[in-house]
């Protein structure tokens, strides 16, 4: 068998070919990590912003959730427009001065134990939705 012989030219873009290539699977590890690391943890660390979707556990039945939601909702001025539930969910909705559609779901994780998904706006609303999280756990 002959010795194959690269060129100085195809030596170089072979390595930045093997370059780009690392690069590219580094980035794409460190998102995969950080995506695990975001789902390992988010129970423990409290609310989560995914999606445009703000999610958090709290240590209360859905009914008590629902009550709890319908009178943040009222304390931040904004209407209730839908709500239904029973002791496993409740779905709330409601509209910003902006009609900016609210959506709230509350989900029972044990009979003690709920969880919370809030929407603002079809593309999401982190700002918004803490806000709303935060007058709901203040009434919890």
């Amino acid at each position: 068998m002959l010795p194959v012989r690269l060129s100085g030219w195809m030596m170089r873009s072979s390595g930045i070919n093997l370059l780009l290539v690392g690069c590219i699977l580094t980035t794409m590890t460190g998102c995969a990590v950080a995506l695990l690391g975001v789902g390992a943890g988010a129970g423990a660390a409290g609310a989560t912003y995914v999606m445009g979707k703000l999610e958090d556990e709290v240590d209360a039945p859905v009914p008590k959730v629902q009550r709890a939601t319908v009178a943040a909702l009222k304390s931040l001025e904004l209407p209730v427009d839908k709500e239904r539930g029973d002791k496993l969910v409740a779905e709330l909705e409601s509209e910003t001065a902006d009609q900016k559609k609210v959506w709230v779901s509350i989900n029972s994780l044990t009979s003690s134990r709920s969880k919370l998904t809030i929407r603002v706006g079809l593309l999401g609303d982190e700002v918004r939705s803490r806000q709303i999280l935060q007058a709901i756990r203040a009434r919890l």
